[in-house]
């Protein structure tokens, strides 16, 4: 039988602001006869939030937003990097409770936004690049360099605390 309560989280609202629109739209649709560099708006927003994240930078949502159910990213088991993101931020696996869902939503929502904020600097400051893809490749090519010749941040398995 089922259990409607038990598929609640299928229809919480993951959000993204909506001042990222045109962002979204040059990032995600095929225009001008021009390859889209993400898929899905989805594959966006994880990518938004893996760089606020890189960057340690989170920034609340103003306004409504616009919002993509938590069941379309976990149809291709992209919810997995909501779920993980909290729980690296939290240090707690009490985080990925159906009660504390709507908090894990939180903070991926902010380090989306920091993310699309950053991207969208990005994009500003190289504006021959009109599709986007060039920028976006050199960006994450050179956190890459600095992640190799950098160990400071670094944590071994041993040194997280994920209690349940």
């Amino acid at each position: 039988m089922f259990n409607q309560e038990k598929e609640a989280w299928r229809s919480l609202p993951v959000k993204r602001d909506r001042r990222f629109e045109p962002l979204v739209e040059r990032l995600c649709t095929n225009k001008d006869g021009n390859k889209q560099v993400f898929k899905y708006n989805k594959d966006l927003m994880v990518f938004a939030a893996v760089i606020g994240y890189s960057l340690e930078k989170r920034k609340r949502l103003d306004g409504d937003g616009i919002s993509i159910i938590l069941d379309t990213y976990s149809t291709d088991r992209k919810d997995a990097f909501i779920y993980l993101i909290a729980l690296i931020v939290k240090r707690n696996g009490s985080i990925l409770k159906d009660e504390n869902l709507l908090d894990a939503i939180k903070i991926f929502e902010e380090y989306c936004n920091a993310g699309l904020e950053e991207i969208q600097l990005w994009l500003d400051e190289n504006p021959k690049d009109h599709i986007g893809i060039d920028t976006l490749f050199n960006k994450v090519y050179d956190q890459v360099i600095k992640n190799e010749s950098s160990n400071k941040n670094e944590t071994l398995p041993e040194e997280l605390d994920v209690g349940f």
